[in-house]
């Protein structure tokens, strides 16, 4: 934009209905030390009708950094993420979410990777706070983390030569150079894949088997808030499934041979299914809050089966905490 002030890092934000979680993960980016002095801005992208995070925005707007507040009604996370993309200014966007909060020098952490390799995209670990304990089925809370344990700075092999991803790796704590990611103009995500979930896993797999180096900022936190809904073995399953059938999509799409990619794969859900219900039988898992692996195994069969027929959207509120 002709005359606007130039602008290094544009941290984006899509919220829908948690002004809380909102404000806080506000504050957390305003009280970044920015040791880098580094010219921020914030842009919040809120899908919810209410319009329940400008009140959180305005009330916070005459912070260290200027913050912007956009609203997009449609239900569309690819939509959303293209929004944000589409209002920063800056010559990196660092994508949290709502439900997250930064360390101190998170910004800083990111952009120093990004320098210090030259790659196109930093991504670091995620914590977790259990609001509560964390489950009885997971009480280090390790399976809530994202950690994925590469030396700092390290190049992560985010797809095999195959098409085959290593890792499903979300945008949430990411930064991306935009010259190196987007020079083509295009909106980053892809509408097919926001409506049903994984449109930032998909752009991630995308953009490193188009030659975009991803490394490892294991210096960058952030800490998400797990809400007890989100703890409970229902939503577990079903986010299992979803995340496999997501897995399936990418996979396939960007495979070097799809045919015998997806015999592979019907073949490995069938022989999980199995096996995870024939356990869960013997086991007794069905009746147990404390163990859920053989039931995971089911699911993430059932997602490979059930690929063409994503779960879509998961409404945490009629799942009950275990």
């Amino acid at each position: 934009m002709s005359g606007a002030a130039h602008i290094d890092v544009t941290v984006a934000i899509a919220t829908y209905d948690r002004p809380a979680g909102l404000a806080k993960t506000l504050r957390s980016c305003l009280a970044q030390t920015n040791a880098l002095e580094l010219s921020l801005e914030i842009v919040v992208v809120d899908n919810h009708p209410s319009e329940s995070g400008r009140a959180v925005v305005e009330g916070l707007a005459l912070g260290p950094i200027p913050i912007r507040y956009v609203t997009d009604l449609t239900r569309n996370m690819s939509t959303l993420r293209n929004r944000a993309f589409a209002e920063a200014r800056g010559e990196m966007v660092a994508i949290i979410d709502d439900d997250e909060v930064a360390a101190d020098d998170w910004v800083d952490q990111l952009v120093a990777a990004l320098r210090e390799t030259g790659a196109a995209i930093a991504v670091g670990p995620r914590l977790a706070r259990f609001v509560g304990a964390a489950p009885s089925y997971d009480p280090s809370g390790a399976s809530f983390v994202r950690d994925l344990k590469l030396p700092d700075r390290a190049l992560i092999p985010l797809t095999a030569p195959s098409g085959k991803p290593r890792y499903g790796l979300g945008t949430g704590n990411s930064l991306f150079d935009i010259k190196k990611c987007f020079s083509d103009g295009a909106p980053p995500m892809r509408e097919s894949f926001g409506d049903a979930g994984g449109e930032d896993a998909e752009l991630m797999a995308r953009l490193h088997r188009n030659g975009r180096g991803i490394v490892w900022a294991a210096n960058a936190f952030v800490t998400e808030t797990v809400e007890p809904r989100r703890t409970s073995i229902d939503y577990r399953l079903i986010r299992t499934r979803r995340e496999t059938q997501h897995y399936v999509a990418i996979y396939l799409d960007g495979a070097r041979d799809p045919t015998p990619a997806w015999v592979v794969l019907m073949i490995k859900g069938v022989a999980q299914v199995t096996a995870g219900l024939l356990l869960t039988v013997l086991t007794g898992e069905f009746l147990s809050k404390r163990r859920i692996r053989s039931r995971l195994l089911m699911e993430h069969g059932l997602g490979k089966l059930t690929w063409r027929r994503p779960v879509g959207y998961i409404s945490e509120t009629k799942f009950e905490a275990n």
